[in-house]
């Protein structure tokens, strides 16, 4: 068949079906300065496309970072509409990249409120990332972890622990610190603590 019937079964442009028949990705023979398209290779390229059109669409993967609202709290960056199912769901979520793969973690930082009374928020969503550079069409956020929930991420646990003991130890090294301070300004003075 000649290029502008192939055309229009393939439902593309007659310039596609020229690139296709010198790439060699439908079988094709010039005869008299045209191409004479095979119908069944031309068949068997719309099926292939058909595959690839009917496959859902990959979403990017979910990754971890510390650039949230609230210091201290980790955050999950992905597709906006999949981290709200997982978050409205109460389902953990699996990370991609490459030193966390395969972890899990749940969403959602419990905070406690004092309005009129005690009560406890849970915040998912912290912020939007806009549209994904390598996933077109694909919405990105943010929302928050539950820190209190990291048992299938144990790589993600251990930094936590980590930072967290440093904290600690930055902040005895701070007592300690006023208290010689305090001492030595009480014997400069006269007094005795």
């Amino acid at each position: 068949m000649h290029t502008t019937a192939a055309a229009a079964q393939a439902g593309v442009t007659v310039a596609t079906i020229r690139t296709w028949c010198r790439k060699g990705v439908v079988a094709a023979v010039k005869a008299a300065g045209r191409w004479v398209v095979d119908a069944a290779s031309l068949a068997r390229r719309i099926e292939i496309g058909a595959r690839r059109m009917a496959q859902p669409a990959a979403l990017p993967p979910l990754v971890i970072t510390s650039k949230t609202s609230i210091p201290g709290v980790l955050g999950i960056v992905g597709s906006a509409d999949a981290l709200a199912a997982a978050f409205a769901a109460g389902a953990p979520v699996t990370l991609g990249g490459t030193k966390v793969a395969g972890e899990q973690v749940y969403l959602g930082h419990a905070r406690t409120v004092y309005d009129d009374g005690l009560s406890v928020q849970v915040q998912g969503f912290d912020s939007e990332r806009g549209e994904h550079t390598d996933f077109p069409g694909i919405a990105c956020a943010v929302y928050l972890v539950d820190m209190n929930r990291l048992d299938a991420a144990p790589t993600i646990k251990a930094t936590v622990d980590k930072a967290h003991a440093r904290s600690l130890a930055r902040a005895a090294a701070t007592e300690q610190t006023a208290a010689a301070e305090a001492a030595r300004v009480a014997r400069n003075i006269g007094y005795d603590c």
